[in-house]
């Protein structure tokens, strides 16, 4: 109502809202500008700065722990033990008479456990075998190749069933089986069954003798002949371990 009448205020609002519009063009064109020309890997926020992505390194993986000799890769082995910490049983599938008992004492003196006494196998075998069980291949191989001087193919896993009877190996480390390829090279005497030794017979008395001054009498020599007695007495062998 106070406006002019002439028409400047319509001329003034008008300029107005045409510079009004123009500024929001011109907002508008920078805003898609900027969409377009703005970094793919910039990610922008709320408060209208940007913050290049974050990239983690990739975790070094532990190498394995392996032992490398002349450019070959093998796991550590276990150390041995100590003889007196590896528990031995001596069974005898051989047929020779007390050869556990020899086999057993010699691994005494050399330190090892053998509260178990010498056992007999079920039935003879061909081949010594040392068996042993998980975690002691190392001491079987001492035993076997060390103390016995037996080949390093005598050593084996204990198999299942075991070669005698679970009651009688409670507790054993390593079993040495005896074989008959080291009875035969023991040094046993045995006397045969049913032989007969017969007693040497007494030798013959000499002719008797007497001299009186230069007359020389003979007397003829009597000689008892006994027969030689002979006694039998038969012998039994049995095989023990």
């Amino acid at each position: 109502m106070h406006a002019r009448g002439d028409g400047s205020f319509g001329r003034s609002a008008g300029t107005q809202t045409l510079k009004g519009a123009a500024l929001l063009l011109i907002a508008i064109i920078i805003g898609v500008v900027l969409l377009h020309t703005a970094p793919a890997n910039t990610t922008t926020i709320s408060s209208g700065t940007s913050t290049p992505p974050t990239t983690h390194a990739p975790k070094p993986t532990k190498p394995r722990e392996t032992t490398t000799t002349a450019g070959a890769t093998a796991t550590t082995a276990p150390p041995v033990r100590p003889p007196s910490q590896v528990r031995v049983a001596v069974a005898n599938g051989s047929g020779v008479t007390g050869l556990a008992a020899r086999i057993r004492a010699q691994l005494n003196c050399a330190g090892y456990n053998t509260a178990t006494p010498p056992l007999n196998a079920p039935a003879q075998v061909p081949t010594t075998s040392v068996y042993y069980v998980p975690g002691y291949q190392a001491d079987a191989a001492v035993v076997a190749t060390q103390q016995l001087s037996l080949p390093a193919t005598t050593v084996k896993p204990m198999p299942t069933p075991t070669p005698l009877a679970a009651s009688q190996l409670f507790g054993v480390d390593v079993l040495v089986l005896a074989g008959a390829d080291i009875g035969s090279t023991t040094n046993t005497t045995e006397a045969p069954a049913g032989n007969t030794i017969a007693p040497s017979p007494r030798a013959a008395s000499p002719p008797a003798t007497t001299a009186q001054h230069t007359t020389t009498t003979a007397h003829p020599a009597t000689t008892a002949a006994r027969p030689p007695t002979t006694a039998s007495h038969p012998t039994t062998t049995a095989t023990h371990a």
